[in-house]
């Protein structure tokens, strides 16, 4: 309900606004605008829920901003905080630990490098070390 007052002496309108307010969609049913169906969306829901250890009612408030974080920060960061990197600073990751292998370790645990750099670190000191030993034995 709102009221209007005009500079008039006396004259007070009243309006009430009886339309019918949309809620946004929260959460997984954001993914309806996207085309998903409900099986879809209860599908993901379902396999979120389970890989997250989420065992509230899966209708509750607390799970559906749960899900909205994880929509709106799925590539930026982790649960604990830290950065989680793109593909492209995994493959340079893995150059790094290839070609510089154990020197990268020493700044492997300091905030330098993100998940995903140090998931190719590892990648690539294992291959590096997987055609060292194929060259000695072969």
């Amino acid at each position: 309900m709102s009221v209007t007052c005009f500079p008039s002496p006396g004259v007070l309108l009243v309006h009430q606004n009886n339309a019918p307010q949309l809620a946004t969609p929260v959460g997984f049913d954001r993914l309806r605008d996207a085309g998903f169906s409900e099986e879809d969306i209860r599908e993901i829901r379902l396999r979120f829920h389970r890989a997250h250890g989420i065992t509230a009612d899966e209708n509750s408030a607390e799970a559906r901003n749960l899900e909205d974080e994880w929509i709106d920060n799925s590539n930026e960061t982790l649960a604990d905080g830290s950065l989680q990197g793109t593909y492209k600073e995994m493959m340079w990751g893995l150059l790094l630990g290839f070609f510089l292998g154990l020197i990268c370790l020493f700044w492997f645990r300091e905030s330098v490098f993100t998940r995903r750099h140090q998931m190719g670190i590892v990648a690539g000191i294992f291959i590096n070390l997987s055609f060292g030993i194929l060259h000695v034995y072969y």
